[in-house]
């Protein structure tokens, strides 16, 4: 068994962004092995990445990804959540209520970045040169008006990006 020093406990901003319910949950250490802490670290990890601020590409994409793997129905994320010994639905409704009530929000920014970064993945992998041109001018004309514009708040973000 490992010891509750073993777990670095999330922000307090964290946990209260989350709920109390779930920071209970979260906090309780009831026989826990050290794989535990490890799998419950990759989900916590997630959920703050969730929570970043900053509107740039990387930190979009962090946003993004984490808000995607945590509503997508993977079974990944299933398998990960048990690891941790918590609740995969009971995570991602703790989530879906932090999106509804506002504390966790998503910017015009972070939500074109993201569709950049998916019209990179399809530019990278598409063999067909005028294909590959369209996405290419898709991109530019994408880039200008994410770098431009402002980040304006988006508050309804509750499905998969």
């Amino acid at each position: 068994m490992a010891t509750k020093q073993q777990f670095q406990p999330p922000s307090n901003e964290f946990l209260r962004t989350l709920g109390y319910n779930f920071s209970r949950t979260l906090l309780n250490y009831d026989n826990m092995y050290s794989e535990n802490y490890l799998w419950r670290a990759v989900v916590v990890n997630a959920l703050e990445d969730t929570m970043i601020k900053r509107d740039d590409r990387k930190s979009s994409t962090l946003k993004t990804n984490a808000h995607n793997w945590v509503l997508g129905n993977s079974y990944g994320y299933d398998r990960i959540c048990n690891w941790a010994m918590l609740d995969p639905e009971q995570v991602r409704d703790t989530y879906k209520e932090a999106l509804k009530k506002g504390s966790i929000t998503f910017t015009n920014k972070n939500l074109q970045w993201h569709l950049y970064n998916t019209l990179s993945k399809k530019h990278k992998s598409c063999s067909d040169v005028r294909i590959k041109n369209n996405i290419k001018k898709e991109m530019r004309f994408l880039r200008q008006k994410v770098v431009t514009e402002e980040g304006e708040l988006i508050t309804n973000v509750c499905s998969v990006l």
